[in-house]
């Protein structure tokens, strides 16, 4: 049985009910940029408590309203979220949007990343050594693109199904980039970010010194259940640095990229 994704009226009625909660993507009266920008704020949010930050950046085909469906999955009450918008829309009528692998569109990408976070950072109070830039399919690979040219900015990137970018030298701050902690999850099947994929990339992993935890799913393409509660104890290692405690869980998908 598929955990699917829910649905966007399931999902608004369902965070409706916590009261407490601090949950919107940003009305239209708000500047452009925060058109642009989904926010999620935890449940019970104590604004004296500094939260970690996740920047979440979408799969292809996609919009920044994709976070709504992975928080509610990854947890409820650990974090402050944060997902920009991709930089080229994939149909005529600007409803769908990836992130495109170009000098200029990367550059697009870094700045719509860093003003994201100084939007939630408006909103929330966030521990500043604790913000994580987290990407999905080709998100995935932007984020890896981003994290590993400013390495001093995050305090990790997790990359899900996003494939280890080559051109536009993404290596140019390698010698920074070899403490940053990084989770790279992939699905096994997958065609575009598989076994042979993620094999390519070690030999330029190991050459660069990079500190990577890779991980491999039984899935394609996919954003399983057990990606995300996987990801969850990750993050919460590095933000308490304690290991942390992880219930057994079936591998089920409720997206694909």
């Amino acid at each position: 049985m598929q955990n699917r994704l829910i649905g966007s009226s399931e999902l608004t009625g369902r965070l409706d009910s916590l009261h407490d909660s601090k949950y919107s993507s940003l009305s239209p009266e708000r500047p452009y940029l925060e058109h642009q920008v989904c926010l999620f704020g935890p449940e019970h949010y104590e604004a004296r408590y500094d939260y970690p930050l996740i920047v979440w950046l979408h799969s292809c085909h996609s919009t920044e309203r994709e976070l709504e469906n992975v928080m509610p999955e990854l947890s409820l009450q650990n974090y402050v979220a944060c997902a920009p918008r991709g930089t080229v829309a994939c149909d005529p009528a600007g409803k769908l949007y990836r992130w495109g692998q170009s000098a200029t569109s990367t550059a697009i990408a870094e700045e719509l990343v860093f003003e994201s976070v100084e939007l939630a950072r408006s909103q929330f109070s966030i521990a500043q050594k604790r913000i994580f830039l987290v990407g999905f399919g080709g998100g995935g690979t932007m984020a890896w693109r981003v994290a590993l040219r400013y390495p001093d900015r995050f305090a990790g990137v997790v990359s899900i199904c996003g494939g280890f970018p080559y051109q536009n030298q993404p290596l140019s701050n390698f010698e920074n980039a070899r403490d940053l902690p990084t989770l790279w999850m992939y699905g096994g099947e997958s065609s575009s970010c598989g076994v042979p994929q993620v094999c390519d990339s070690l030999p330029v992993l190991h050459s660069a010194s990079l500190s990577v935890d890779i991980r491999q799913y039984p899935c394609g393409n996919e954003l399983l259940s057990n990606m995300l509660v996987d990801m969850n104890s990750w993050l919460m290692e590095r933000v308490t640095s304690q290991p942390a405690a992880q219930e057994a869980t079936v591998e089920e998908s409720f997206s694909r990229n």
